[in-house]
């Protein structure tokens, strides 16, 4: 039987998972097309419920195959990830990796130093870029305040990773015991730090 004869004959337009299981129980009903269609539609016998109960336990065991493949792949995405991440950290005993300041910059501890003195005071942007154009002559419209230099560490192959940001506060006192790092833009943006009253480049 075609559907479009059921759909004539019955008046009723089933989804194509219930004319799956409507076509099995025309396969096993005792009678032809229009026998069928009539016991349908009054559900004699209880026959329209039955195959709806059949079409929903397939419809059933289709969610739950899909529900176990989709399981089936979250736990085998779990296992990788949980392979990745121990991999990565058997890489990362071997590197070695350890702290790591660039002896060109200024060490946290020497900056930090500065910061812990009672009558340091902390400039603000305007403030520390007045200062910085004045006393080197860098064009005042093109310096920025930095206020965080990276954390770094270093493996041993002596690769470089930042691991983080440290927070550095334009500071002064006198004009021996300060700090400011700052960029001028240009042709390309330069990278300075004035400690205690000495210009040098910022390595990055």
């Amino acid at each position: 039987m075609m559907l479009q004869e059921f759909e004539k004959l019955t008046g009723i337009y089933p989804s194509g998972e219930l004319y799956e299981a409507i076509e099995a129980a025309y396969t096993d009903f005792n009678g032809d097309k229009q026998a069928f269609c009539k016991a349908y539609k009054a559900n004699k016998d209880a026959l329209a419920e039955t195959v709806q109960h059949a079409a929903l336990r397939v419809r059933c065991a289709a969610q739950d195959k899909a529900n176990a493949k989709e399981k089936a792949h979250a736990e085998q995405v779990a296992a990788l990830e949980a392979e990745i991440a121990r991999l990565k950290e058997k890489l990362e005993r071997e590197e070695e990796w350890q702290p790591f300041e660039d002896e060109h910059n200024v060490s946290q501890a020497d900056y930090e130093a500065i910061a812990g003195t009672p009558d340091v005071r902390e400039l603000s942007d305007e403030e520390a870029a007045d200062l910085i154009a004045k006393e080197f002559g860098f064009d005042r419209s093109k310096i920025t305040i930095v206020h965080e230099v990276h954390k770094q560490e270093i493996n041993r192959h002596r690769q470089l990773r930042s691991v983080g940001m440290i927070p550095r506060k334009a500071l002064f006192d006198v004009w021996d015991w300060n700090y400011i790092c700052f960029n001028v833009r240009g042709n390309a943006t330069m990278g300075y730090e004035m400690h205690n009253g000495e210009l040098q480049m910022y390595w990055r």
